[in-house]
């Protein structure tokens, strides 16, 4: 979330956003939250932890409506969106990386207790930490657009969805920790 002093100084300052610029990174934003939808749901299949595993079925319907905010935002701005920017395209590879790297039988020979589903909530993290740096760049396009239009359609978006990704990544840091430090811990 961004500062209390950077929101004051976004609301007395303007900027003229390059339209071609704000297509792009929504595009990207949109390709995100696809990515990370389908992490939930690969993840949801390795977690066995009920707290976390509840949880996350949560975060994935959060996630589900932020895509379609985010369809909705991109045609009201008079944007396609199905379109599929180089940056989104990078963030769909990134997005599989991950996916990826969830997969059983991946080559490695041992892994400690717990490891997969640990491996399945960093995913998660990394997702949720480009997820919410892209929802706070849109709370700053929405506090220093100089167009009107472009100004109101992100201030609703982010207004709803920038709270949930605040919780999405703290709470799964929070998690990918406690679960790290159980299965180390000697008790």
């Amino acid at each position: 979330m961004a500062s209390i002093i950077e929101k004051a100084e976004d609301y007395v300052s303007s900027a003229a956003i390059s339209r071609e610029l704000l297509r792009d990174k929504l595009s990207e934003c949109l390709t995100v939250e696809r990515g990370g939808l389908k992490l939930y749901e690969r993840a949801l299949q390795i977690i066995t932890d009920h707290e976390v595993s509840t949880k996350f079925r949560q975060f994935r319907e959060q996630t589900r409506n932020h895509e379609s905010i985010l369809i909705r935002v991109i045609s009201e701005l008079g944007m396609d969106p199905s379109y599929m920017s180089p940056t989104a395209k990078l963030a769909h590879k990134k997005a599989e990386s991950l996916l990826n790297s969830m997969a059983s039988g991946d080559g490695i020979d041992y892994l400690p207790a717990n490891a997969e589903q640990i491996n399945a909530i960093e995913n998660i993290v990394l997702a949720e930490t480009k997820d919410h740096a892209n929802w706070e760049m849109l709370g700053k396009i929405a506090r220093q657009s100089d167009d009107d239009k472009t100004r109101e359609v992100l201030k609703s978006a982010v207004s709803e969805v920038e709270p949930q990704e605040d919780e999405h990544l703290s709470w799964a840091k929070e998690q990918m920790a406690r679960l790290e430090f159980a299965s180390i811990a000697r008790k």
